[in-house]
């Protein structure tokens, strides 16, 4: 009698990426590809699947200005590593020039000030976080379509082979690494494809057959036209941030809203709880009094979650500075 033949679901999800899911969808709206990424990735980390010689996951994320492409970034941070500052970020824009790779990778022995220009990506800073149970680190690159030829090379080897040599000629494997990467590529188009501001949906939203495939369409050509077949193909996943709904920004403003809630808490500290509840609903009240089609600041979708705390917190300064 033969063996029975297991049955392999590929929906099957072990209990730590279950909970790395289930956390990142409470910090994460209306993105549902760039989070089903992550935890895929995630998932064949923990199963020890990655590919050998080569980081855990190259991932490229597309989309307009808001739609939270670093935010993800961080939120993962922050669950797996309990802090959402735990990303290495090279903020491309610093990096136009190929002189200023030095600050990157640090200059070589005999460059006047060698000593003093330390590296941004080291195997220590890569191990920062690290822990017994989760040896995993992130290292972001945001806005890629503003880097220099010179951090070009770099990336396509980084990207390939998982290790960067440093200026003194140390090495540094990237094979416990997480490579994002983000452009705002197609931003323009896709914003007047959608007929709204950045990262989100105007008021007069237009109807949505078919939109959400046009906007991806719209993302991978730009990316395409910008980036190289050579970098293109070192990548495991090009994911594309969709612009986010009226529905979707009441969502994000009820998470935002409990996070300046929390730190209104710790702030208050013995005050008690009849501070709490006033606290509480006058940065609701303030929050809530922007109407979802009008950005804080300018038009860009990008200053509406700092402009959220802000509104947020303000009613509540007078009554700290008091205390002080």
């Amino acid at each position: 009698m033969s063996a029975q033949k297991p049955v392999l679901d590929p929906n099957l999800r072990s209990g730590e990426t279950r909970d790395f899911e289930t956390s990142l969808r409470a910090k994460i709206v209306g993105q549902e590809e760039p989070v089903q990424a992550l935890v895929d990735l995630y998932q064949v980390f923990c199963a020890g699947m990655n590919s050998p010689g080569r980081p855990v996951g190259n991932l490229l994320f597309l989309g307009p200005t808001g739609s939270g492409k670093t935010r993800i970034v961080e939120a993962a941070a922050e669950i797996l590593f309990g802090e959402p500052r735990a990303v290495i970020k090279v903020d491309c824009a610093e990096f136009q020039h190929s002189h200023e790779i030095a600050k990157l990778i640090g200059s070589p022995p005999g460059y006047l000030g060698h000593r003093e220009t330390h590296p941004l990506i080291t195997q220590e800073e890569l191990a920062k976080f690290h822990t017994e149970k989760l040896k995993l680190s992130f290292l972001l690159f945001d806005e890629i379509e503003k880097a220099s030829d010179a951090l070009w090379q770099l990336l396509l080897g980084m990207l390939d082979k998982a290790t960067l040599t440093l200026g003194d000629n140390r090495r540094v494997d990237l094979s416990q690494t997480v490579i994002f990467l983000t452009s705002n590529l197609g931003g323009g188009e896709i914003t007047e494809l959608m007929g709204g501001g950045y990262g989100f949906i105007q008021s007069g939203d237009k109807p949505k057959v078919g939109l959400d495939e046009k906007v991806e369409r719209t993302a991978l050509e730009a990316a395409r036209r910008k980036f190289s077949p050579e970098f293109m193909n070192r990548l495991d996943k090009v994911v594309v941030f969709h612009p986010l709904q009226r529905e979707q920004l009441e969502q994000v403003l009820e998470i935002e809203l409990g996070m300046v809630q929390r730190r209104v808490v710790f702030v208050a500290g013995g005050d008690g709880p009849a501070v709490w509840s006033a606290a509480f609903e006058a940065s609701d009240r303030a929050a809530r009094g922007v109407p979802f089609g009008e950005p804080v600041g300018d038009r860009a979708g990008a200053t509406r979650r700092p402009g959220l705390h802000r509104l947020g917190s303000q009613p509540l300064q007078p009554h700290f500075r008091q205390r002080e």
